[in-house]
């Protein structure tokens, strides 16, 4: 199965919507594919409730002259060519309005092994041009459920020993969550993760997480991309030994042991 590649980007009220929108254009341009549409949301006049929104679609062009008026905040950005659904590629940029928190995402739908390498240098080339806690670059099986997966909604998990919803109840939006991912823990381990120095000091193995990164290959390599600003990429093939690890210390908001299949018992 081909496969789907994420990149999620935590806690981003510091790069603006007119910064985010160039952003998305340069995902865009590595990726090598064309906007073909943008859509913005927008707050219902009548809505049922307080806070109704509605994405309304709108040419990339007028979505950056409403940016630059203020009459956009939150948008997506998508390609639509191969006629996959929903979309060949798409990037999405959210405030704390809206039902939201503030973060940054953008997906693929190509096998990620095809788009890792060009996923990466774009994610580090944001590290090193803007101030945020948190990134990662995920997998998941196709692009609605990495759209879900970014911003913790509709239980989707990226691996089989993590829990559904609990990245969603820590988010400061619907759950006003503590958003420990900030700092304290990770949400999970991924092929690659921008961490902070926060983020190295999590004990790990009767040491920090810096440390214990460094202590072996089998845990992957760790190296600067930004103002106080780390990579940190792990081989797919020991992921679960990593996260394993990293749960067990309790240093994962997300993980959880795997159920062990009993074997069913014969009837006589």
């Amino acid at each position: 199965m081909p496969g789907c590649a994420g990149v999620a980007l935590y806690h981003t009220e510091r790069i603006g919507a007119m910064q985010a929108f160039a952003a998305g254009e340069a995902f865009f341009e590595k990726i090598d594919m064309a906007v073909t549409g943008t859509s913005y949301y927008e707050l219902l006049e009548h809505g049922d409730h307080e806070g109704d929104h509605d994405l309304v679609e709108t040419s990339p062009e007028q979505l950056r002259a409403k940016i630059g008026t203020g009459e956009a905040e939150a948008f997506w950005m998508y390609s639509q060519q191969r006629g996959t659904l929903p979309w060949d590629a798409a990037f999405t940029y959210h405030t704390s309005g809206y039902g939201s928190f503030p973060h940054i995402a953008a997906f693929c739908d190509s096998p990620p092994e095809d788009t890792y390498s060009v996923l990466k240098e774009w994610l580090r080339h944001m590290a090193e041009q803007f101030t945020f806690p948190y990134a990662i670059i995920y997998e998941a099986r196709k692009m609605t459920d990495a759209m879900s997966y970014a911003a913790g909604d509709n239980g989707k998990t990226a691996f089989p020993y993590e829990k559904a919803f609990a990245f969603n109840k820590e988010t400061p939006a619907l759950y006003d969550g503590q958003a420990r991912y900030t700092g304290s823990k990770l949400r999970m381990v991924y092929p690659a993760n921008v961490l902070n120095g926060e983020h190295l000091n999590i004990g790990i193995a009767g040491t920090n997480l810096e440390n214990w990164i460094q202590s072996s290959h089998d845990h992957g390599i760790l190296y600067r991309v930004g103002e106080e600003r780390w990579m940190w990429e792990v081989d797919p093939a020991k992921l679960e030994q990593v996260n394993q690890i990293c749960g067990e210390a309790g240093a994962l908001i997300a993980w959880q042991p795997q159920q062990s299949k009993k074997p069913r018992r014969k009837l006589p």
